[in-house]
């Protein structure tokens, strides 16, 4: 009997599904690290090493022992303390950990089990591995971006080139279909930042949203880039309305309008030097009328956006291709 046949009832068995589930979790707190200690600071300008020193806690640097640190299980049962000094942990790391688990198994049940059930279960296996590496970078460019306003070209430089490499290996993907995808990705994006600061001499979207858009593109090519762009751009409206309202109440009450600061180094747009936060005489605390507070002046990291479009996408692709191909036929080759 061939190996596949023997492993195919493994595959979609509750124990294959419970270990995609505690990888991911394992992943999530790998990702912590990543989130935490990548990011410049005024005492590490580059970044902190994920290696050395090893898991410390932030408040009394007492080493976190390996018992400690089993992601969920570890933080569930310290009640969210750090067993030394009974400091408060972020739940975000929780947060983290969990949806990280439950992507990673919704990947492997989208692959393995619904998406391609004519395909070996070795391709499968392939495409989960190389989907949920998108899915680890994309959190860890999403979480950085939400705390800093920073997309870091240490990961985005190097990610580029691995994913292109990576959705060679998938049968769908040709040797041209990353190339476009990458080139429309940060295409689009400088477009429309440097057509926007030429209109207006403001900073909207930063080229590190391109270089995003270009990692995303250059896995799942230029039909990914459209996805993800018009996606991300609906749920930034959204939410940004969202927040303007909320932003409008607080103002409200204390009579204030905060500005958007600006976006910082890999944020930085047209006729800003990168490594400076672009200067706007918009951007510093004034009063207002809380009800003119214009949506533009609200901080939106784009970033998360593009990223949950781009999962939409992961999870969409099969049926949006095949459904595409039906409406239009051999006008969208391709699809």
């Amino acid at each position: 009997m061939p190996l596949a046949e023997v492993l195919e009832p493994f595959a979609h068995s509750a124990v294959a599904h419970i270990t995609a589930f505690v990888l991911g979790t394992l992943m999530g707190s790998f990702a912590n690290v990543c989130i935490y200690r990548w990011p410049p600071s005024d005492e590490h300008p580059d970044g902190r090493s994920i290696v050395r020193p090893g898991s410390h806690c932030f408040a009394c640097g007492k080493s976190i022992r390996w018992y400690d640190n089993i992601p969920v299980v570890s933080y569930v049962f310290l009640r969210g303390r750090c067993r030394h000094c009974a400091i408060d942990i972020s739940p975000r790391y929780l947060l983290v950990e969990l949806a990280m688990g439950l992507l990673f198994w919704a990947v492997y049940y989208h692959t393995v089990v619904i998406a391609f059930p004519g395909e070996p279960l070795s391709m499968r296996l392939i495409r989960t591995g190389i989907l949920t590496a998108l899915i680890f970078v994309l959190t860890v460019i999403s979480f950085i971006d939400l705390d800093h306003q920073l997309i870091l070209d240490k990961i985005t430089y190097p990610a580029i080139p691995i994913f292109y490499g990576l959705g060679l290996l998938l049968p769908e993907r040709g040797i041209t279909d990353g190339l476009i995808g990458a080139a429309l990705g940060y295409g689009l994006v400088r477009a429309v930042a440097d057509g926007y600061y030429f209109l207006t001499k403001r900073h909207g979207l930063g080229y590190g949203d391109g270089k995003l858009l270009a990692l995303i593109g250059a896995l799942l090519s230029w039909k990914a880039v459209l996805a993800s762009l018009f996606l991300g751009s609906l749920l930034g409206s959204v939410i940004g309305v969202t927040i303007l309202v909320v932003a409008r109440r607080r103002a409200a009450s204390t009579g204030v309008v905060r500005g958007d600061a600006g976006r910082a180094r890999d944020r930085a747009g047209p006729g800003s030097p990168e490594g400076e936060s672009p200067e706007d005489p918009q951007s510093t605390e004034t009063s207002a009328d809380p009800d003119e507070v214009p949506l533009r002046h609200v901080a939106l990291p784009f970033g998360p956006f593009l990223a949950m479009g781009a999962l939409i996408y992961v999870f969409t692709e099969p049926w949006l291709g095949l459904s595409l191909a039906r409406l239009w036929g051999p006008s969208l080759p391709g699809l």
